[in-house]
């Protein structure tokens, strides 16, 4: 068996070959540029094709309720594959509320909703009307509610069914430790 040679020259740095690729500062700004014109442009594209059936719509709510900040789009639930109206709207109270005078405005809110929808959306070809509302609760965080409605019958739907969750029974605690 032989032994290594340790003494063998080693190719001065100068020598080895080079792995390193030197790229121009002006062709990586171009490529920057370039990506980001791209990037730019394929979410503008994206977001204009996604919303544009529903700006009609998205309108006509905020004509309807200032300062509502609309966002309306269709779908489909994941769980049940059901058909969704989305519809997202800022609202001036808690939608949280236990009040008679709040579930009065949701009521209405809800209501006009569904007749603009009808108009402007073509709700009949879908399943379920969703109404999200926010209300921004200062240096609080938001307090928000979704309504869910069955378009043919205008009935109530359960949220936790409509969003896919699955109540599961807790037993009742029989009050000892």
């Amino acid at each position: 068996m032989s032994e290594p040679n340790l003494q063998q020259p080693q190719q001065s740095i100068e020598n080895r070959p080079s792995l390193n690729f030197v790229l121009p500062g002006a062709v990586v700004v171009v490529a920057m540029f370039v990506l980001g014109i791209s990037a730019t442009s394929f979410l503008w594209f994206y977001w204009t094709a996604r919303m544009t059936p529903f700006m009609p719509l998205q309108e006509a709510l905020e004509r309807e309720f200032p300062n509502s900040a609309p966002r309306a789009e269709g779908g489909h639930l994941k769980d049940s594959g059901r058909s969704v109206l989305q519809v997202v709207l800022r609202s001036d109270f808690d939608p949280r509320s236990k009040s008679e005078e709040t579930r009065q405005q949701i009521e209405g809110r809800l209501n006009l909703t569904r007749s603009l929808a009808n108009e402007l959306a073509d709700l009949p070809s879908y399943e379920v009307l969703a109404l999200h509302l926010y209300y921004p609760l200062k240096e609080r965080g938001i307090s928000q509610k979704t309504f869910f409605r069955d378009v043919a019958t205008w009935e109530e739907l359960d949220a936790a069914t409509m969003m896919g969750f699955r109540r599961v029974e807790q037993p009742v605690p029989d009050g000892n430790p």
